[in-house]
């Protein structure tokens, strides 16, 4: 797995923040935060490579300051530094820097060269006419299949590239050498080329603030698709900001990065689609939430609900986070701030094998219920025998790490046996009725009414 890592110091608001970008097999990191927390600092830090006064002329006189500190190590190149330099009142470098383009990035308005491509391509009309004129062009094949995957169309078939000095134009061919640039498309087809050119640049790292911009809802749910491949091809790593969830609900796993704020500390790190959502957007209109550490046990949760009957009188959702570490984040910022409700409308259910040491952990007023398995997954594995004797070993040679192969195991009889996943939940139950009861009375107590 390649890894970049940034050290900021004392830049703006971000008084000290390390950054450690894990990139998953996808390629794609996805950064999300609330407002002004200082998303845009960090593509900032990466844009001095191409201009050292980008945090003087975009963020003013006092953005900086004499200790002001960036350092990277990115995968591949030799590590460098930025430091303050009081006579050009600016970050500046002695170490070796990265050749030109190894390493881009694209700030949000005004000042991305996305905004600028309306002003340069009319200053190339009279030269692109002559082009038109004289044929010179050709098929702009590998953007009209990126512009076709994300909007199904194929209003960009007649969509053509012409080269200006160092400058590659498109434009749609009409009849009669009438034509339309890409500066008449609309908003989102327009900034949708700019990505292409950014993505198919072949810099090693490249960084995208405000990827979503002009984008309706298709698009955004389909854009994720169209550009791993792009990547891919390119040997390119891409590190993109955005508010949107249909795209980040897209993102392969561990590929959603949340900058937050906790106790005065800033950090960046890898969390769940549902942690995101829970902290960034929230989830109104429900009387009662039940936290979980995954999918799997949000399933079984609600199996048990639908299968003793809870007669539930408080409307709720069920959000399986991804890892208990997540869940205690959010129960203590919903302590701190009700991020969802008053903690007594919180129900918080992890596994047995977390339980006491959450329960130890943990001192807020939520309560902390565990499942009747030590874990669902890893508890099917090592009782398949006696749950599943009609289905036969997996062919395929299992890991020596169990709590790995036993997710492997879960997938195979989900997705190769087609084995419903209620199907599995039950047997787990009838195997642990008295622990199952157990859990769903404090279930029933939570959603219920109380008889009065």
């Amino acid at each position: 797995m390649t890894a970049d890592k940034i050290s900021i110091r004392n830049i703006k608001n971000v008084s000290g923040l390390d950054i450690e970008f894990e990139f998953p097999d996808s390629n794609i990191i996805v950064v999300t935060g609330k407002n002004g927390i200082g998303k845009t600092t960090v593509i900032k830090c990466f844009h001095l490579l191409s201009d050292p006064n980008i945090f003087s002329k975009s963020s003013g006189e006092h953005a900086l300051c004499p200790d002001s500190r960036v350092s990277f190590s990115i995968s591949g190149i030799q590590s460098f530094t930025f430091t303050y330099n009081e006579n050009l009142r600016c970050l500046d470098s002695k170490d070796r820097l990265p050749h030109e383009n190894t390493i881009v990035s694209e700030l949000s308005i005004p000042f991305g060269a996305r905004f600028l491509q309306y002003s340069k391509i009319a200053a190339f009309d009279s030269e692109l006419r002559v082009n038109i004129a004289s044929s010179d062009y050709n098929e702009a094949t590998e953007v009209i299949e990126f512009l076709s995957q994300i909007y199904s169309s194929n209003r960009f078939t007649e969509l053509k590239a012409t080269k200006i000095k160092k400058n590659t134009f498109y434009f749609l061919l009409k009849d009669d050498d009438y034509y339309i640039r890409e500066d008449h498309f609309s908003s989102g087809e327009f900034f949708l080329i700019q990505l292409y050119r950014l993505i198919s640049s072949g810099a090693r790292l490249i960084l995208i603030d405000e990827l979503d911009v002009a984008l309706d809802a298709v698009a955004q749910v389909r854009l994720f698709a169209a550009i791993k491949p792009i990547l891919q091809n390119n040997n390119s790593r891409l590190v993109v900001v955005s508010h949107s969830l249909a795209f980040m609900n897209t993102v392969d796993n561990d590929g959603l990065y949340y900058l937050e704020s906790d106790s005065g500390l800033v950090s960046l790190e890898s969390r769940s689609f549902s942690y995101i959502k829970s902290d960034l957007f929230g989830f109104t209109g429900f009387d009662r939430y039940i936290l979980t550490e995954d999918d799997v046990l949000e399933g079984f949760i609600e199996y048990c609900i639908m299968h003793f009957s809870v007669r539930c009188y408080y409307k709720h959702i069920t959000i399986g986070v991804a890892g208990v570490n997540q869940v205690q984040r959010l129960v203590e910022k919903n302590d701190r701030d009700q991020i969802f409700s008053d903690p007594s409308n919180l129900l918080c259910m992890v596994d047995g094998d977390v339980h006491e040491s959450l329960s130890r952990s943990y001192s807020g007023q939520t309560r902390i219920i565990r499942s009747p398995v030590e874990d669902i997954e890893r508890y099917v594995y090592s009782n398949r025998q006696a749950l599943l004797p009609e289905i036969a070993l997996p062919a395929f040679v299992e890991s020596g790490n169990q709590k790995r192969a036993s997710k492997t195991y879960w997938k195979w009889l989900i997705h190769d046996n087609g084995i419903p996943r209620n199907d599995l939940y039950r047997r787990i139950v009838e195997a642990n009725l008295g622990d199952a009861r157990q859990l769903i009375e404090e279930i029933k107590t939570f959603l219920e009414k109380a008889r009065q």
